[in-house]
């Protein structure tokens, strides 16, 4: 189990903690513009699926967080392996899905013709169901950070 302390520090900044259930913690200072989303969509994508070799599942089995900083350091620190990249590609679409408000029609028909470039097909996972969900738990967690107070935590726990 790995937990994910989000602790609001400025309207700008906020530390991103990983506790290790065997013991450690590791604490990086973040661009809440840029990083949050996208490691909240990592979140809900990762445990929505039960996915164990994307981001959040490298951490628990001891990645840093430096290691992972970027899609092209994750991907390259597990040797390119398929499920990380995927994840990256289906973290990116969502994002734009999120900002724009596309349904899950839509965001279907976008993987099919992004992973269709690279002959890759869509994981049976991600359906238009699948969509609605991500969505109904993203408006959840932004909502929470919304609520959590500075110099407070949300808390998050994966695996």
């Amino acid at each position: 189990m790995l937990t994910i302390e989000l602790k609001k520090s400025s309207p700008t900044q906020h530390a991103f903690t990983l506790v290790f259930e065997g013991g450690g913690k590791e604490t990086v200072q973040l661009e809440t513009k840029t990083y949050l989303l996208h490691d909240l969509l990592h979140y809900a994508v990762e445990s929505e699926v039960g996915l164990t070799d994307s981001f959040y599942g490298r951490l628990l089995k001891g990645y840093h967080y430096e290691d992972l900083a970027t899609p092209e350091m994750s991907v390259a620190a597990s040797g390119g392996e398929q499920e990380a990249l995927m994840t990256e590609r289906i973290v990116g679409l969502l994002t734009g899905v999120l900002k724009h408000n596309a349904n899950g029609e839509q965001a279907l028909l976008g993987l099919t013709n992004l992973l269709g470039a690279s002959g890759d097909a869509v994981p049976l996972w991600f359906t238009e169901e699948f969509v609605t969900r991500i969505k109904e738990r993203m408006r959840k967690l932004e909502g929470e950070w919304e609520g959590t107070p500075f110099g407070e935590s949300m808390t998050l726990v994966f695996g």
